[in-house]
């Protein structure tokens, strides 16, 4: 009895003072110390964690014990959404606090907040929490917990809008990420806060074979459920390895060693105009395109990009800079009526619309056409490049995502069309441009004439 009544006391004083890592596995403890050992002043730490680490009680016990250790502050464990982050917390909060002194922590559902007795507050959100939800409060710390399924344009909005200014007046701001690595490469977690805790020493990783918990039964069952240890799934979430999800992006195929290649356009070439027009609300992309006739390939010389809204004149403009020096045989552009008939008549820039399919033909035939390696895309295509690499389906793959850095994937209707109204016909001119009717067709001296042969065969020359 005097043992059990010790431990209670000890336990009790450990809660007080603010010290719960006697709750961590040894694996999470190494994380917990090179959490707890960073600078105040490194505002971005992200620790790249396999799953079943135990990353989320983790998480849930750092944020409590800053709320423990210091008065009338505001802590933030943020997931994908709202619903997320609650299905993640309060579970585990509720483990957690089962030993903790009665009063110290009060949970109000309806706020998503977690209330301690010494004025501070413990709360819960998502990338998709409304805009500005959190202004007017000064954030002492935030934990990020799982970007994999967040959406691009969520994630820096929140970031930008709501938690920028929100941490601010905060004397030691703190943005802890704790999590796998997003389906999309081209994620700004990827591209901004992985090389920006990179640079300054703030980046950590942690796969699958630092975790001493795991049995090698359970480890064998976490490969054969990911489908081996060679897929996509276990290399992302178990090695921390940033891979490309073919179950959401639409060009899993796209290699850019192989698909991306400085372009000369040949001497005998079928050029065409493909392109997108977003309107007021996406991007309008436009391709010049070509058949090289001799390797069968699909070529894409050039490309211009434009915001939402950008008028016609400034279209055509970009347009004509692109078929400057060439001669095109058709454009084929998807826009409303009227655009079109400002290309006509305001411009004198005709174009057709190009045949559409069902978008799972019209991704299809992209894909196809990558797989057999006859597409290739000169690297001044930057955000067809960027698209072919990152563009995805919505959630429910009933459309294409849209978002703010790729539009509504403009730059991949482009180049389906493109595709589709390849003109495959042979440049060539016959006879090399020779009339068979008066000239002898000879390859090895084309410059005798038939005349010229039957003077010789007279005279036996």
């Amino acid at each position: 009895m005097t043992g059990a009544i010790t431990k209670e006391l000890a336990t009790r004083i450990l809660w007080l003072a603010g010290d719960l890592s006697f709750k961590l596995w040894e694996q999470q403890r190494i994380i917990y110390t090179t959490i707890r050992n960073m600078p105040k002043t490194t505002q971005n730490v992200v620790v790249l964690c396999a799953r079943q680490f135990g990353k989320s009680v983790l998480g849930t016990i750092l944020a409590t014990e800053d709320c423990l250790r210091n008065k009338d502050i505001v802590v933030m464990i943020i997931g994908p959404t709202i619903k997320q982050t609650r299905a993640i917390v309060n579970p585990r909060m509720k483990l957690i606090a089962r030993d903790a002194p009665e009063g110290l922590i009060r949970h109000v559902k309806s706020e998503d907040t977690f209330y301690f007795s010494n004025g501070s507050e413990l709360k819960l959100g998502g990338f998709d929490t409304n805009s500005g939800s959190e202004r007017g409060k000064t954030l002492h710390k935030v934990y990020i917990e799982e970007i994999v399924e967040s959406n691009p344009d969520s994630y820096l909005d929140f970031l930008r809008s709501d938690l920028g200014p929100a941490l601010t007046h905060s004397k030691h701001a703190q943005i802890v990420y704790l999590t796998t690595l997003p389906k999309i490469p081209d994620h700004p977690f990827c591209l901004e806060t992985v090389p920006e805790a990179q640079s300054n020493g703030a980046f950590f990783k942690f796969t699958i074979h630092d975790n001493k918990k795991l049995s090698k039964q359970q480890f064998d069952s976490c490969v054969k459920l990911c489908g081996g240890v060679d897929s996509i799934d276990f290399k992302r979430e178990y090695l921390c390895e940033q891979v490309r999800d073919s179950s959401i992006v639409l060009a899993p195929e796209f290699n850019e060693e192989i698909h991306v290649k400085p372009i000369t356009i040949p001497t005998h070439c079928k050029l065409w105009i493909s392109g997108d027009v977003g309107g007021v609300r996406d991007k309008s992309v436009f391709h010049l395109m070509g058949f090289d006739f001799e390797r069968a390939k699909i070529i894409v010389i050039d490309e211009r990009a434009y915001s939402p809204d950008t008028g016609s004149a400034v279209m055509v403009a970009g347009c004509r800079q692109m078929e400057k020096d060439v001669r095109i045989e058709g454009r084929y552009v998807d826009c409303d009526g009227q655009m079109r008939v400002d290309f006509m008549h305001q411009h004198t820039y005709p174009v057709h619309l190009p045949r559409k399919d069902e978008l799972e033909a019209t991704v299809n035939q992209v894909r196809v056409a990558l797989t057999r390696c006859e597409v290739e895309i000169d690297p001044c295509c930057k955000l067809l490049i960027q698209t072919l690499r990152s563009g995805t389906f919505n959630k429910n793959k009933t459309d294409l995502e849209r978002t703010s850095t790729l539009g509504h994937m403009d730059a991949f209707m482009s180049l389906a069309y493109g595709i589709r109204h390849c003109i495959r016909t042979n440049p060539f001119p016959l006879y090399n441009g020779a009339d068979p009717h008066t000239h002898y067709i000879d390859y090895n001296n084309p410059e005798r004439s038939k005349s010229q042969e039957a003077f010789l065969s007279i005279f036996k020359v």
